[in-house]
């Protein structure tokens, strides 16, 4: 019966190891994973940064740090920078997933009326592809997910216009000028 005891005993004692020994080779094969997609990115930024001057010809493609900073250095009388800021009060909120007419037309609009395109994420998470689609699209974006968790925008596209006292909303399969018509007119 002795015997027993032990050879249970050390079997229950080597389960737990065969356990660790799983998770050992689950977390080596995500740290690889990680491993082989930060290669793939700093790969992307390197191809991005060497063909940054040929992506983003003429455009004002930033993140929405750089209109904060534009917002902060009005005061300092650069109008490159003033004219950048000024776009920040009408957002027109798109994604990818819309039809590339749709994104075509609302980029022509947002130039237009100096809106600002803004989108949630990259394409496939890639720098590369999101800037190449951004080239044939023709208008700058503004990559600022927290924007949209800040309008609470949950449908594209959404317009939204910033004023002193809040902002005005509208969602819908509809144009920047009606959105601003509206906004005119006092609807939210």
């Amino acid at each position: 019966m002795l015997p027993h005891v032990i050879l249970t005993f050390l079997l229950l004692s080597t389960f737990p190891f065969a356990k660790a020994e799983d998770h050992t080779a689950w977390a080596l094969q995500h740290q690889e994973q990680s491993q082989a997609l930060i290669r793939q990115y700093e790969e992307e930024a390197l191809d991005l940064q060497n063909n940054a001057p040929s992506l983003f010809t003429g455009k004002g493609y930033s993140l929405r740090s750089s209109i904060n900073c534009a917002k902060q250095q009005e005061s300092n009388q650069i109008p490159e920078i003033r004219q950048e800021a000024s776009l920040s009060n009408l957002y027109i909120f798109v994604s990818f997933s819309m039809p590339k007419e749709t994104l075509k037309a609302l980029a022509f609009e947002a130039k237009k009326h100096n809106a600002v395109l803004v989108i949630r994420g990259l394409i496939e998470n890639s720098f590369l592809k999101t800037a190449t689609f951004l080239k044939e699209l023709g208008e700058g974006v503004v990559l600022d997910p927290l924007l949209f968790r800040e309008y609470n925008v949950m449908v594209v596209p959404t317009f939204i216009e910033e004023q002193q006292a809040g902002y005005k909303k509208i969602s819908g399969n509809i144009t920047l000028a009606y959105a601003v018509s509206k906004f005119k007119e006092g609807i939210e």
